[in-house]
């Protein structure tokens, strides 16, 4: 089995975690990584044996890759991906894959041109939990479902966004970008699809761009209504995502039929949880020739989620996901 040789665009941070998570998998190995200081890629060095570089166009260049993770700025992924693809790397890139669908239709134009993987990352799906909610809604096991809902109540100290990205609409977006599409993208795929939103977003507990606050309604493809809350202002929030049907319920980790709470036999997700998880069916995507399990058009769809409720923000009304969807159709 040949090792897929990895290399890690932005290797601090997050990317450290991937980093981590890539040596975990069988027949992968770190090689490289980009990083902007000179100790932090002599940090990098030392702990995964690697090489690193201050430039990914001199990472590409020089290493033998097979595959890359981008773990950049949200407005940077983009032009990272193409160039990627364009050298002959499968690429999975860190969510959001960028924060405007015209760069994120040139990350897949560049996948399919070059015959390479483009994926994701939304390692929030790769939980025992979230794999057999998605099984019972497929399997109607909930009944009808009527409601759907999410809530990402988080904090972020000002100085967060006073960075030289976080909260800029070119670069990051604000809370529904770059915190709560995660979430987003849970009720997606959990429901099978969003409609149409309607949303009211502000900019409240910091000094920003973008929205530290968003509450937005739903209407989901099957019917289902629900809400999405999120922002980064508060202290002593929580996070959940809920599902109610006619039959019974999930929520966070609890199911429910019929009003009596059960203990489901849980289905683990094929390549193990979490991000290691994620990347490991990356890695057999790779070798397998197929489309990872969070494609770059599955990716794509959380994006436009968010793109619509912006546009619902700053047009007042409602807004289906197809008035953004068909910037540049993807099938």
């Amino acid at each position: 089995m040949k090792t897929v040789r990895y290399g890690i665009v932005g290797a601090t941070g997050y990317g450290s975690n991937h980093a981590d998570a890539v040596a975990a998998i069988d027949g992968a190995e770190v090689v490289g990584g980009t990083a902007r200081s000179e100790a932090s890629l002599a940090s990098f060095e030392a702990d995964h044996d690697a090489t690193g570089y201050t430039d990914y166009e001199d990472l590409f260049d020089a290493e033998p890759l097979d595959a890359v993770s981008i773990c950049t700025p949200s407005g940077t992924h983009a032009e990272i991906a193409v160039a990627a693809a364009d050298a002959g790397l499968h690429v999975l890139s860190e969510k959001p894959l960028d924060v405007y669908l015209e760069r994120v239709d040139r990350m897949i134009d560049a996948a399919d041109r070059n015959d390479v993987r483009l994926g994701g990352v939304f390692q929030r799906r790769f939980t025992p939990e979230r794999w057999t909610a998605r099984q019972w809604v497929e399997e109607g096991r909930f009944g009808d479902l009527l409601l759907a809902d999410t809530a990402v109540k988080w904090h972020r100290p000002q100085r967060y966004y006073d960075d030289h990205w976080h909260g800029r609409r070119d670069l990051d977006g604000g809370v529904l970008m770059q915190q709560a599409i995660h979430f987003v993208d849970l009720l997606q795929w959990l429901t099978g699809g969003i409609e149409r939103v309607t949303a009211d977003t502000g900019t409240m507990a910091h000094e920003m761009e973008c929205e530290d606050v968003a509450v937005v309604t739903v209407r989901f493809e099957n019917g289902a209504r629900g809400t999405i809350e999120a922002t980064t202002g508060v202290s002593g929030g929580r996070e959940r995502v809920e599902l109610n049907g006619t039959a019974g319920s999930y929520n966070s980790g609890t199911f429910v039929l019929e009003d009596e709470a059960v203990d489901p036999d849980l289905t683990e997700p094929p390549y193990g949880t979490g991000l290691e998880g994620q990347i490991g069916d990356f890695v057999a995507a790779i070798r397998e020739e197929r489309d990872p399990i969070v494609s770059g058009r599955d990716a794509r769809e959380a994006v436009e989620v968010v793109l619509a409720a912006y546009a619902s923000a700053t047009l007042d009304r409602p807004v289906c996901i197809d008035e953004v969807r068909d910037v540049q159709a993807h099938t």
